[in-house]
């Protein structure tokens, strides 16, 4: 597998994409409760309170939402892409449920295993560079929601320097572990940890403030 899973939903005109911001988000932990040994099936997804009312948020305020997530289960021969489509489905329309505004614009998942060091796994910022071209270019590439393996590169970070400059001033990454918010980092986004327990509406009102710069992380 050469790169992350792709999944896409309709959306609006470039030229209205383009100058919009990215809300890059963590799944589980962060919309849904996460679960020991991987959430594998639909019927346990459990979507964190207040989540859907956050993501609807960031829509009013102009975000385009764009989900990054490890899922080695699917490397590990666990499930395999119907699973994850199935899952992100079940995610989307529980989102929908809570509120109908609760739209996600791209779900970008890293199949593999810590072990394979493939270049797209959190904390590696592929996937963000991945969904910045996908939903401010072309996002024909992947018009479909069923998921699709889509070509990455490495993008090249240095750990040890200034933080990046972010392709919009205010695109952001909400994680609940450190591997987020190294990816969060090297793509320059502004950082904001949560609880695994409480989820994105830990900071929904700091998501909303343009002057909010996030928080501090070390590499």
């Amino acid at each position: 597998m050469d790169g992350p899973f792709v999944q896409t939903a309709p959306l609006m005109s470039y030229s209205a994409r383009a100058d919009s911001p990215i809300a890059f988000l963590d799944r589980d932990g962060v919309l849904n409760l996460g679960k020991a040994g991987y959430v594998n099936r639909p019927e346990e997804v459990e979507l964190l309170s207040g989540a859907a009312q956050t993501v609807a948020s960031l829509r009013k305020q102009g975000y385009l939402i764009c989900v990054v997530t490890n899922q080695s289960p699917i490397a590990r021969g666990l499930w395999g892409p119907e699973r994850l489509e199935l899952l992100h489905a079940t995610v989307q329309e529980h989102l929908l449920e809570e509120h109908p505004d609760a739209h996600i614009d791209a779900f970008l998942t890293c199949p593999h295993r810590y072990e394979d060091r493939c270049s797209c796994r959190k904390p590696s910022p592929a996937m963000l560079h991945l969904g910045h071209h996908l939903l401010r270019g072309d996002a024909s590439l992947v018009p479909s929601f069923s998921p699709a393996l889509c070509p990455v590169d490495t993008p090249q970070v240095n750990w040890w320097g200034a933080k990046p400059i972010p392709p919009h001033p205010l695109d952001l990454m909400v994680g609940d572990r450190t591997s987020d918010m190294g990816a969060g980092w090297a793509y320059g986004a502004r950082l904001f940890r949560v609880s695994k327990t409480i989820g994105l509406s830990q900071v929904h009102q700091r998501l909303l403030r343009d002057e909010d710069p996030g928080d501090e992380f070390q590499p």
